[in-house]
């Protein structure tokens, strides 16, 4: 999924977020305001990574949302899969 319109729609991805990184804060959200390099920074900071396992997280997540209908929904973990 494109960066944009996760940004564009931060108010609603804010919830898949925290139930993916669980130690950033409400208000960390809020100064994050849906740029992904603050974003990625804040990973950085509040997980003691470096720039590159942030970005990695990072991408990984924006990868597996998915838009069905004007929703949004994390990819199941069963599509991840490699065989």
């Amino acid at each position: 999924m494109n960066w944009d319109h996760i940004e564009n729609n931060w108010d609603d991805f804010k919830g898949k977020i925290k139930q993916n990184w669980t130690e950033i804060s409400d208000q960390q959200l809020e100064m994050v305001a849906g740029k992904r390099d603050r974003f990625a920074r804040v990973i950085q900071r509040t997980y003691h990574i470096g720039p590159s396992e942030a970005e990695l997280q990072l991408s990984d997540w924006q990868n597996s949302q998915i838009n069905i209908d004007g929703h949004f929904y994390a990819r199941s973990p069963l599509l991840h899969k490699h065989f």
